[in-house]
């Protein structure tokens, strides 16, 4: 049925405390990725499994300051994933799982298309501002940047490797690899190869090299030297210029948050973690 009924809520109590705390903190975090705000996300969540409650009663469950509850549950009605009856004091009713994803889902797909298609004249518009304002120049500085989450990094290594221009020098581990290769940065690699770009690999792992071969019989090929080294740093080298090195790439039970990357263009950082390269 997807729902407890109320019978069942006193009936087993402390099996649905148990089952919650279980798997609360996994399910809030993937409805969060639907433009939920983690409050938002626990009291659908706690509408689910208890069905129709009031205000109140969804506070004493979830958590949430009854105050700021209304917020949010006003929030959830405009978004389209809770019903509320007629009644005093009102009761609030959720979507099952399944339905408030796919509704979430088709809500946030419109608005990435909407904005989408209009980036380029937003683009235009702030370059027309931008003529007409005296920016302080500044000379170009070193920086540094921490990304966290599978998407954000695939999005960031996506845009480092459309931008390169001569060589891109990874050393990595299998697992490191494999994130790649699941997010199809590995075909992102070969359509640098076919625009001239030389593209190293190198790893200790010897289960790879049939994730990393391009298709046909492709002149330009991206090279793959196996090294002796069991712990690589897990750095990717962009022209010399940029690198990516992997803080934490623990991807176990597909949490995505247990990826962490460093990004800079310090040329002298880039510089050591190439000597290290060079010498593995």
């Amino acid at each position: 049925m997807g729902r407890y009924s109320d019978e069942s809520v006193v009936e087993h109590p402390h099996f649905m405390k148990e089952k919650l705390a279980e798997y609360e903190n996994e399910i809030i975090a993937q409805l969060s990725k639907l433009d939920l705000s983690p409050n938002e996300a626990k009291i659908l969540l706690y509408l689910m499994i208890y069905n129709s409650s009031t205000a109140s009663e969804i506070a004493k469950l979830s958590g949430v300051a009854r105050t700021d509850s209304y917020y949010y549950l006003s929030s959830l009605l405009a978004k389209g994933v809770l019903r509320t009856t007629f009644d005093r004091p009102q009761r609030y009713q959720s979507l099952s799982y399944k339905e408030a994803v796919e509704h979430l889902i088709k809500v946030k797909t419109a608005n990435l298309g909407s904005v989408s298609e209009k980036k380029e004249y937003y683009h235009g518009l702030i370059s027309q501002i931008l003529d007409n304002v005296v920016q302080h120049k500044e000379a170009d500085k070193d920086v540094y940047q921490v990304v966290v989450g599978k998407e954000p990094l695939v999005a960031k290594i996506h845009s480092l490797i459309q931008t390169a221009k001569k060589e891109i020098t990874l050393l990595l581990s299998e697992e490191e690899i494999m994130i790649l290769y699941r997010n199809n940065l590995v075909d992102e690699l070969h359509k640098s190869v076919s625009r001239g770009v030389k593209v190293n690999i190198k790893t200790p792992s010897t289960n790879i090299s049939s994730y990393i071969k391009g298709e046909g019989n492709t002149p330009q090929k991206i090279s793959l030297e196996v090294i002796n080294n069991s712990s690589p740093v897990g750095c990717i080298i962009f022209d010399g210029e940029e690198m990516i090195t992997f803080i934490e790439s623990n991807t176990k039970g597909f949490r995505d948050s247990g990826i962490r990357v460093f990004y800079t263009n310090n040329r002298k950082l880039i510089s050591a973690f190439k000597i290290t390269s060079d010498k593995s």
